[in-house]
């Protein structure tokens, strides 16, 4: 009897036409001229957001940048938080901004509005928030302090694409909200990213730096197409459970850090430089908008997808006290592009999980306030330490079961029964006759 392994903990939003838009590209689209797509999509994603403008960028990092720099004056500072990807830091340095880190909620990820209040100054240029792995941030009481300080707010929204606070889509809620379309993201178009506001302000300096940038798109959008098809491929079910995973589960089991560091993920980083580096001065390109335009019709029965699963994760885990588990929102305040939990023994989980046979993920961001990187910038921030050392993905994409998911809960509690040792049974049985005397 063939032993299946479990579905894998991660695939792509992406599909046929994907891989199909890219080829008649390669094959001649970028050499035309019409940009009429670009305007239907912003036009969609306009409406959809309910903001007066809408702007593709080559990618959300860029976005940022882009926002950042459309907002403050040269040395001033920007708040945001640690726990995210070096290069958001990056972005805000190369805008002219001085990074303030505020530490992050344990329980969401997201940057903890009381430190945001603590830490704004008569310097203070900007704040900037993340709405981490779908989960909105406290965007309106970050907002009503921003106001008090006459500060504007940045909204970084990679990753919660069709998240609402309040009912407002995240986006929306400060003065400029970015968006990302990069193949992880359940909206993807390879690469890219919107920025939506409606500071028309804001907008116009924006639009006028972008009309500047000439270098050529396609290789950036090439690897990312590449990566994209070998992670379709090994993640086919069939194929996962009966070589990928095996292999996986192997490698993760024995350390062989050969494979291990191959197929762990790792954010994208651009190399060290004093400004904007020249690659990210590209375009978004039309046959990225007409596949943007096709995503969209998906994204919100994704989402109560997700948000069912999740509510599964909830209900199941939420006995383990040992576990901090996100807050459990049905409203699409949060969205859960994944189900992230916090556990101190997190490695211990993982190899549970796998001699177990299940496939689970530990976090891949970095507590940026104490990188050496960015020594200039450290700041004690417990909270980002912590969520860096114990964050744990649970999956809830959309083509993922609910036997997976139930099965992954099933597995956790095995895990923490087996916490239970015989000296802690006898003394709970021993309480139990005492109080029965």
């Amino acid at each position: 009897m063939l032993n299946f392994g479990p579905n894998p903990k991660n695939r792509l939003y992406t599909n046929l036409n994907s891989y199909l838009m890219f080829l008649g590209y390669l094959l001649g689209g970028r050499f035309r001229q019409d940009r009429s797509a670009n305007e239907t999509f912003e036009r969609a994603l306009r409406e959809r957001f309910g903001t007066d403008e809408a702007v593709c960028v080559y990618q959300c990092r860029l976005g940022i940048y882009l926002a950042v720099k459309a907002t403050i004056s040269p040395g001033q500072e920007v708040i945001l938080s640690p726990y995210t990807i070096g290069d958001v830091i990056n972005m805000v340095i190369f805008a002219g901004g001085r990074p303030v880190f505020a530490d992050v909620e344990a329980h969401t990820c997201n940057i903890a509005a009381a430190e945001v209040e603590r830490l704004i100054t008569p310097n203070t240029g900007a704040i900037l928030i993340t709405h981490l792995h779908g989960l909105a941030a406290d965007a309106h009481r970050i907002k009503e302090i921003c106001d008090r300080a006459n500060v504007p707010m940045i909204e970084d929204a990679a990753q919660s694409f069709g998240v609402a606070e309040h009912g407002k889509p995240v986006g929306t809620i400060g003065d400029l909200g970015v968006f990302s379309f990069e193949m992880h993201k359940n909206m993807p178009t390879w690469l890219g990213g919107v920025v939506v506001s409606n500071r028309a302000d804001l907008m116009a300096k924006i639009r006028a730096e972008l009309r500047d940038f000439s270098h050529p798109p396609l290789p950036g959008i090439a690897q990312k197409v590449k990566k994209g098809a070998i992670h379709d491929i090994a993640s086919l079910p069939v194929l996962f459970q009966l070589l990928t995973y095996p292999i996986l589960r192997f490698s993760y089991l024995n350390d062989l850090e050969f494979i291990n560091k191959r197929v762990r993920r790792k954010p994208q980083e651009s190399q060290p430089a004093a400004s904007l580096p020249e690659v990210y001065k590209s375009q978004y390109t039309p046959f990225q908008a007409r596949l943007g335009l096709l995503q969209m019709h998906n994204v919100d029965r994704d989402i109560q997808t997700r948000i069912e699963y999740a509510q599964l994760y909830y209900e199941g885990l939420k006995e383990f006290d040992e576990l901090i588990l996100p807050p459990l929102r049905l409203d699409r305040s949060h969205t859960y592009l994944w189900f992230p939990i916090l556990y101190a023994h997190r490695a211990e989980l993982l190899q549970f999980m796998f001699e177990q046979g299940r496939d689970i993920a530990a976090g891949h961001f970095t507590n940026t306030a104490d990188s050496p990187q960015f020594g200039e910038f450290y700041r004690d921030c417990p909270n980002s330490q912590q969520v860096e050392r114990e964050l744990i993905y649970l999956p809830t994409y959309p083509s993922y079961s609910r036997h997976e998911v139930e099965r992954n809960i099933v597995v956790i509690g095995q895990y923490f029964a087996t916490k239970v040792t015989p000296t802690t049974a006898n003394i709970t049985q021993t309480s139990t006759d005492v109080a029965r005397v």
